[in-house]
């Protein structure tokens, strides 16, 4: 049984918190773009509203939230600006994973306050020494790294005597790393979504984790914390994904409005008012319907998540997050389409978010094809590759 949020204040509060986050980052949204970061006010209105802190163990004082909870606020900032709801939902996910380091490690990332970033792509070289390994590696992707203390970083590691390669995320201080600021994407612009480099790093064996054994145990082999933490007893990667497909339906939420709102306003060459026109009254419609569709397809992902004892296949989870992250970017394009050349005037809510949910789209675990060939396979009792 997974934790509920029970206190309705404190539920507001954290809604309210980033509705704020997600306002001044709209606010801010030409400048970052031009910059390719949110800018140090987005980044304090998280922290301010302690949505950075909400995925930590019980036992260090945060408040102990749900899944619902935690999709609502990444929703929540999403409605208003994805390169701050990915944000949100990263630097406060990536306290899941310090929760699977040994105690005193915990106690070291978790008092220190820093924000935390990861990238996890496996690319990393490793030298196993005494007390750990040698790395060296580049990441490119390394979202929020502007402004995190910390990051964990991927690498295979083939143990001899072993049949395959463990999945590795290997923690360091961002000071021990390079950071190349080269983030120049069409969407997500304001990530911050830079590139690290490690030569040489010597990183210690207590700040390792081993992703096979998390995906295994579901918990850590030697559990040091409370037993009910969010993160443990659940499918590990189900849960970490949780954010992409939440906050892609609070930009179709948005989308939708503004197109109806723009719709109305719209006057056609022969003097008729486009919100009186069936057609577009019929593309509303058929957007605000894949909108529901996509919020049941996310109810279904956080009921599974919330019963989760290991009968779920990862590919289904996999195939559900896509067909939602599908179903958002297929209305922002419809409302761009319907509306017309004025939707791509650059910095408007409509133009901002289309370029967003395509960048959701291409991220590895949005990727549609990939993960409706996964689903397909399972239901033929076919072993997918799939993370989940």
């Amino acid at each position: 049984m997974k934790a509920n949020i029970s206190d309705e204040k404190i539920y507001s509060e954290l809604i309210e918190s980033a509705k704020k986050v997600g306002i001044i980052a709209e606010r801010e949204a030409v400048e970052a773009d031009e910059n390719a970061t949110v800018s140090k006010n987005v980044v304090d209105a998280i922290v301010e509203g302690g949505l950075n802190r909400l995925i930590i163990p019980k036992e260090y004082g945060y408040p102990q939230i749900d899944f619902r909870t935690f999709t609502d606020i990444v929703r929540t900032v999403g409605y208003h600006n994805l390169s701050a709801a990915w944000l949100t939902y990263f630097y406060g996910l990536h306290n899941s994973w310090v929760a699977f380091l040994p105690k005193h490690r915990m106690d070291e990332i978790y008092e220190d306050g820093g924000l935390l970033a990861d990238i996890f792509a496996p690319v990393g070289k490793l030298e196993k020494v005494e007390g750990g390994f040698i790395l060296n590696g580049k990441w490119n992707f390394v979202s929020g790294i502007n402004y995190s203390e910390w990051v964990s970083v991927g690498a295979d590691y083939l143990e001899e005597g072993a049949e395959r390669p463990d999945r590795l995320g290997l923690c360091m201080r961002v000071s021990d790393l390079e950071v190349i600021e080269n983030w120049n994407p069409l969407g997500l612009r304001g990530s911050g979504s830079n590139t690290v480099v490690a030569k040489n790093l010597f990183v210690p064996d207590d700040m390792v984790i081993s992703f096979n054994e998390m995906m295994i145990n579901r918990k850590p082999y030697k559990l040091e914390i409370d037993e009910d933490y969010l993160y443990y007893n659940v499918s590990f990667f189900p849960a970490f994904f949780v954010g992409f497909p939440a906050m892609s339906i609070g930009a179709a939420e948005r989308v939708i409005e503004e197109f109806i709102a723009r719709t109305k306003k719209r006057v056609r060459f022969d003097g008729t008012n486009e919100g009186e026109s069936a057609k577009s009254q019929r593309v509303a419609a058929e957007m605000t319907l894949k909108l529901k569709a996509a919020r049941g397809l996310m109810n279904e992902y956080l009921e599974m998540l919330e019963s989760d004892e290991g009968q779920y296949s990862l590919a289904e989870y996999n195939g559900i997050r896509v067909q939602i992250v599908k179903y958002c970017l297929e209305i922002a394009n419809r409302a761009v389409s319907t509306l017309g050349a004025s939707a791509l005037a650059k910095g408007q809510p409509i133009e901002i978010m289309t370029r967003d949910l395509m960048a959701i789209s291409t991220h590895v675990t949005s990727l549609y094809e990939d993960g409706i060939d996964s689903y397909g396979k399972a239901l033929f009792g076919i072993q997918p590759m799939t993370m989940g």
